[in-house]
Protein backbone atom coordinates (compact mmCIF):
# COMPACT_ATOMS: atom_id res chain seq x y z
CA UNK A 1 0.00 0.00 0.00
CA UNK A 2 3.00 1.84 0.76
CA UNK A 3 4.86 1.76 -2.64
CA UNK A 4 0.93 2.10 -4.51
CA UNK A 5 1.32 6.06 -2.54
CA UNK A 6 4.51 6.57 -3.23
CA UNK A 7 4.44 5.66 -6.59
CA UNK A 8 1.14 7.96 -7.27
CA UNK A 9 2.89 10.46 -5.32
CA UNK A 10 6.35 10.55 -7.79
CA UNK A 11 4.03 10.09 -10.93
CA UNK A 12 1.84 13.07 -9.93
CA UNK A 13 5.27 15.18 -9.59
CA UNK A 14 6.47 13.81 -12.69
CA UNK A 15 3.12 14.79 -14.18
CA UNK A 16 2.71 18.21 -12.75
CA UNK A 17 6.77 19.15 -14.17
CA UNK A 18 5.85 17.92 -17.79
CA UNK A 19 2.84 19.56 -17.88
CA UNK A 20 3.92 23.10 -16.98
CA UNK A 21 7.10 22.81 -19.26
CA UNK A 22 6.88 25.46 -21.65
CA UNK A 23 7.18 25.59 -25.20
CA UNK A 24 8.36 27.61 -28.42
CA UNK A 25 6.95 26.71 -31.61
CA UNK A 26 8.38 28.43 -34.76
CA UNK A 27 6.40 28.08 -38.05
CA UNK A 28 5.67 30.22 -41.39
CA UNK A 29 2.72 31.76 -42.90
CA UNK A 30 1.74 33.34 -45.78
CA UNK A 31 -0.65 35.35 -43.17
CA UNK A 32 1.36 39.91 -42.71
CA UNK A 33 2.53 40.16 -39.25
CA UNK A 34 -0.26 42.59 -38.60
CA UNK A 35 -3.31 39.79 -38.92
CA UNK A 36 -1.10 37.29 -37.19
CA UNK A 37 -1.35 39.42 -34.50
CA UNK A 38 -5.24 39.86 -35.02
CA UNK A 39 -5.57 35.83 -34.93
CA UNK A 40 -3.50 35.43 -31.70
CA UNK A 41 -5.92 37.94 -29.78
CA UNK A 42 -8.76 35.55 -31.06
CA UNK A 43 -7.18 32.74 -29.74
CA UNK A 44 -5.89 33.87 -26.72
CA UNK A 45 -9.01 36.03 -26.26
CA UNK A 46 -11.30 36.25 -23.08
CA UNK A 47 -13.42 33.91 -24.07
CA UNK A 48 -10.24 31.48 -22.50
CA UNK A 49 -9.81 33.81 -20.14
CA UNK A 50 -6.35 34.96 -21.14
CA UNK A 51 -5.45 39.04 -20.92
CA UNK A 52 -3.61 41.12 -23.46
CA UNK A 53 -0.72 42.29 -21.83
CA UNK A 54 1.37 44.02 -24.53
CA UNK A 55 0.23 44.72 -28.20
CA UNK A 56 2.88 45.95 -30.86
CA UNK A 57 3.04 45.67 -34.80
CA UNK A 58 5.22 42.57 -34.16
CA UNK A 59 4.66 41.06 -31.19
CA UNK A 60 1.85 40.35 -28.29
CA UNK A 61 2.22 38.92 -24.94
CA UNK A 62 -0.51 37.39 -23.30
CA UNK A 63 -1.22 36.27 -19.60
CA UNK A 64 -3.40 34.00 -17.47
CA UNK A 65 -4.02 34.09 -13.88
CA UNK A 66 -6.15 32.15 -12.01
CA UNK A 67 -6.46 32.12 -7.65
CA UNK A 68 -6.65 29.26 -5.70
CA UNK A 69 -10.16 28.09 -4.88
CA UNK A 70 -11.36 30.03 -1.91
CA UNK A 71 -13.69 27.15 -0.59
CA UNK A 72 -11.35 24.62 -1.31
CA UNK A 73 -8.62 26.73 0.91
CA UNK A 74 -10.69 27.27 3.50
CA UNK A 75 -11.77 23.46 3.97
CA UNK A 76 -8.20 22.41 3.69
CA UNK A 77 -6.93 24.95 6.31
CA UNK A 78 -10.15 23.76 9.03
CA UNK A 79 -9.55 19.80 8.08
CA UNK A 80 -5.99 19.88 7.64
CA UNK A 81 -3.43 23.12 8.56
CA UNK A 82 -0.09 22.19 6.39
CA UNK A 83 -2.18 21.28 2.99
CA UNK A 84 -4.17 23.94 3.44
CA UNK A 85 -1.11 26.09 3.70
CA UNK A 86 0.73 24.52 0.93
CA UNK A 87 -2.60 24.77 -1.70
CA UNK A 88 -2.79 28.56 -1.06
CA UNK A 89 0.77 28.70 -2.22
CA UNK A 90 0.88 26.15 -4.94
CA UNK A 91 -2.38 26.28 -6.06
CA UNK A 92 -2.67 29.58 -8.42
CA UNK A 93 -1.69 29.10 -11.76
CA UNK A 94 0.29 31.95 -13.78
CA UNK A 95 1.36 31.42 -17.19
CA UNK A 96 2.43 33.76 -19.91
CA UNK A 97 2.60 33.64 -23.73
CA UNK A 98 4.49 35.53 -26.26
CA UNK A 99 3.53 35.81 -29.93
CA UNK A 100 6.76 37.41 -32.37
CA UNK A 101 6.19 37.96 -35.87
CA UNK A 102 8.41 38.95 -38.73
CA UNK A 103 7.83 39.83 -42.40
CA UNK A 104 10.10 37.17 -44.66
CA UNK A 105 10.74 36.81 -48.08
CA UNK A 106 8.06 37.62 -50.08
CA UNK A 107 4.62 37.15 -48.77
CA UNK A 108 5.54 34.72 -46.07
CA UNK A 109 5.92 35.69 -42.00
CA UNK A 110 7.51 33.93 -39.55
CA UNK A 111 5.54 33.35 -36.50
CA UNK A 112 7.09 32.48 -33.17
CA UNK A 113 5.13 31.85 -29.91
CA UNK A 114 6.46 30.80 -26.38
CA UNK A 115 4.48 29.62 -23.44
CA UNK A 116 6.07 28.56 -20.11
CA UNK A 117 2.58 26.23 -19.34
CA UNK A 118 0.68 24.01 -20.53
CA UNK A 119 -2.71 26.37 -21.36
CA UNK A 120 -0.07 28.67 -23.99
CA UNK A 121 1.16 25.36 -25.45
CA UNK A 122 -2.21 24.43 -26.33
CA UNK A 123 -3.56 27.59 -27.23
CA UNK A 124 -0.26 28.27 -29.05
CA UNK A 125 -0.64 25.41 -31.10
CA UNK A 126 -4.48 26.01 -31.73
CA UNK A 127 -3.02 29.48 -33.23
CA UNK A 128 -0.05 27.26 -35.59
CA UNK A 129 -2.67 25.15 -36.68
CA UNK A 130 -4.83 28.17 -38.28
CA UNK A 131 -2.18 29.92 -39.63
CA UNK A 132 0.39 27.21 -40.79
CA UNK A 133 1.15 26.58 -44.65
CA UNK A 134 0.25 23.23 -45.36
CA UNK A 135 2.63 20.94 -46.34
CA UNK A 136 1.38 20.91 -50.44
CA UNK A 137 -0.51 24.15 -51.85
CA UNK A 138 -2.63 26.54 -50.65
CA UNK A 139 -4.07 27.11 -46.94
CA UNK A 140 -7.25 24.64 -46.35
CA UNK A 141 -10.92 26.44 -46.96
CA UNK A 142 -12.06 28.10 -44.14
CA UNK A 143 -9.25 28.76 -41.71
CA UNK A 144 -7.61 32.04 -40.75
CA UNK A 145 -4.92 32.02 -43.23
CA UNK A 146 -7.25 31.32 -46.23
CA UNK A 147 -9.09 34.19 -44.98
CA UNK A 148 -6.70 36.39 -44.84
CA UNK A 149 -4.79 35.81 -48.12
Amino acid sequence: MRDLFVLCVVGGIVAHIRLRRGEATRFETTVDPARVLMAAVGVFGPKRRWSTLTLSGKNASFGYHKSPNGLVAVALLLAFVVPGIVYLLLGGKREEVFVMTAAGPGPHSTVQVTSNGYRGKFAGRLLRKQLEIPAAGPPPAGSAAALFS
